[in-house]
C-alpha cells in the first residue's frame, strides 16, 4: 500500500480520498498493535513502580489523560494477549509492508477480553477452535458485534450454560436515587430479561420525531431516551390506576429466538438470543413464558420466516382476575399482584394446562428462585402450599 502523493485533501477526488484513508487507517492500526506491545513491555519489567505510579494503568492514565476504565482494559489486553496466538498473528505486523489488517487492534481487544470470560473447566482445545472463529468473523464484524459472537460462543462452549451468570447478574441488580437541583439523579444496573425490558421500552419510545413544521428532532439521544423513560412511567401509573386487572396488559413485547427442541430440553447449554441484549438461557425463557403473549414463528434453515402462528395470551384476564382473588399476591413473600407472573406449577412446554389449579401467583425474584428449584409450590382443594 503506497502513500499517496501529499496534496491539499480539497483537490482529491472521492477514490483518492479512500485510497489516503486506507493507507492513514493501516498506519494507525500498525502504532496500535504496537502501542499495545509497548504497553505490556511496560507492564513486564515495572516501569510504572519506578515512576511513582502504583501500577501501569495507573501511570497510563496520569500520562496520556485517559479515562481510568480505558487505561485498565488496554493493560488487560496487553498482559492477556500473548495467550491468544491467532490474535496476536492477525494484528499488523511492525516489521511487514503496510497494508490492511486482517484484524484491527479494536477487534482484537473485543475477542481477547470476551475469551478471558470462558470458565477454566472449557477444553483449551475448544477455546482455541472459538479464537479461529471469532478471527475469521473478524473479517466482516466490528467490535460490538465481535463482543456479542463472542459472548455467544462462550456459552455454548460452557457445559453449565449461561444459568450460573445470570442468577449472580440478578444478584447485582441495584438502583441508586440521589437528589438534584430540580430533579432526581440515578444509576443501577438490571439484568438479563429486565435488560431486554428496560432497553426495548427505551428504544420504542426513543424514536427521533419529526417537529411540527418538518425539522429534525432537536433533541439529543440522550434527551430522546429521558423522553421515553418517563413515557414508559407515565404509561406504568395511568395502567396501575386505570382500574384494569393488575398484573395484565401493562407487559412489553420481548423477542426471543430459541430452537423448540432447546426449549423444550432446557439443558444447561441451550440459549435463546434477544434482540437488544446478550443471549438468555432456555431456562430464563420458559419462566419468561409462564405469563406472556406468544406468537410463534418458523424459521427455515437461513432463519427466513415461513409462517407466523396467531398470538396466544397463556394466562388470560379472567384466569388472573381469579389468582389475584385467591393469591392475594406473591404466594411466597405477599408481594401486590401488580408485581406477580402467573406461573406455571408444571410448565406449559411440558404440557401443563394454563387452568387455575396450575398457576400460581409468584413475584419477579421468587420467580427466579422458584425455577433454580428454591421452593416448591402445590395446589390442593383450591388452596396453594408453599
Amino acid at each position: 500500500m503506497e502513500i499517496p502523493d501529499e496534496r491539499p485533501i480539497w483537490s482529491m477526488s472521492g477514490n483518492e480520498l479512500l485510497t489516503a484513508l486506507d493507507t492513514n487507517e493501516a498506519a494507525i492500526a500498525r502504532l496500535q498493535a504496537d502501542r499495545i506491545r509497548m504497553i505490556a513491555r511496560l507492564d513486564e519489567i515495572g516501569h510504572a513502580q519506578h515512576l511513582g505510579a502504583t501500577t501501569t494503568a495507573e501511570l497510563l492514565a496520569m500520562r496520556y489523560r485517559l479515562d481510568r476504565r480505558d487505561a485498565h482494559r488496554e493493560v488487560k489486553l496487553a498482559r492477556t494477549l500473548p495467550r491468544y496466538t491467532t490474535v496476536s498473528a492477525a494484528l499488523p505486523n511492525p516489521a511487514g509492508p503496510l497494508e490492511t489488517p486482517v484484524l484491527r487492534p479494536a477487534q482484537a481487544q473485543a475477542i481477547v477480553l470476551t475469551l478471558e470470560t470462558v470458565p477454566d473447566r472449557v477444553p483449551v482445545e475448544n477455546i482455541v477452535v472459538a479464537e479461529q472463529q471469532l478471527v475469521n468473523l473478524a473479517q466482516h464484524l466490528s467490535p460490538g458485534e465481535l463482543r456479542k459472537a463472542g459472548k455467544e460462543i462462550r456459552d455454548l462452549l460452557d457445559s453449565d450454560g449461561p444459568e450460573p451468570a445470570e442468577e449472580k447478574a440478578y444478584e447485582r441488580e441495584s438502583l441508586t436515587l440521589t437528589d438534584a437541583d430540580h430533579g432526581v439523579a440515578f444509576r443501577g444496573f438490571v439484568a438479563n430479561e429486565n435488560a431486554e425490558l428496560l432497553r426495548s421500552l427505551v428504544h420504542a419510545h426513543a424514536r427521533p420525531h419529526k417537529t411540527a413544521d418538518g425539522e429534525l428532532d432537536p433533541r439529543s439521544r440522550e434527551k430522546r431516551q429521558a423522553d421515553a423513560l418517563t413515557t414508559t412511567l407515565t404509561i406504568a401509573a395511568a395502567a396501575a390506576e386505570s382500574g384494569a386487572v393488575p398484573g395484565v396488559g401493562a407487559k412489553a413485547n420481548i423477542t426471543v429466538t430459541i430452537d423448540l427442541q432447546d426449549l423444550t430440553a432446557a439443558t444447561a447449554d441451550a440459549i435463546g438470543h434477544v434482540v437488544y441484549g446478550d443471549a438468555l438461557s432456555a431456562a430464563t425463557i420458559r419462566r419468561l413464558a409462564c405469563d406472556a403473549k406468544i406468537i410463534p414463528l418458523i424459521l427455515g434453515s437461513n432463519s427466513e420466516p415461513l409462517d407466523v402462528g396467531r398470538a396466544e395470551r397463556l394466562v388470560t384476564p379472567a384466569m388472573r382476575r381469579a389468582l389475584n382473588a385467591r393469591d392475594k399476591g406473591c404466594v411466597i413473600c405477599a408481594a401486590p399482584p401488580i408485581s406477580c407472573d402467573a406461573h406455571h406449577l408444571r410448565s406449559w412446554i411440558d404440557g401443563g394446562e394454563t387452568s387455575i389449579n396450575n398457576l400460581a401467583l409468584i413475584c419477579r425474584r421468587h420467580h427466579t428462585a422458584l425455577h433454580a428449584g428454591h421452593w416448591t409450590i402445590t395446589i390442593t382443594n383450591g388452596k396453594v402450599h408453599v
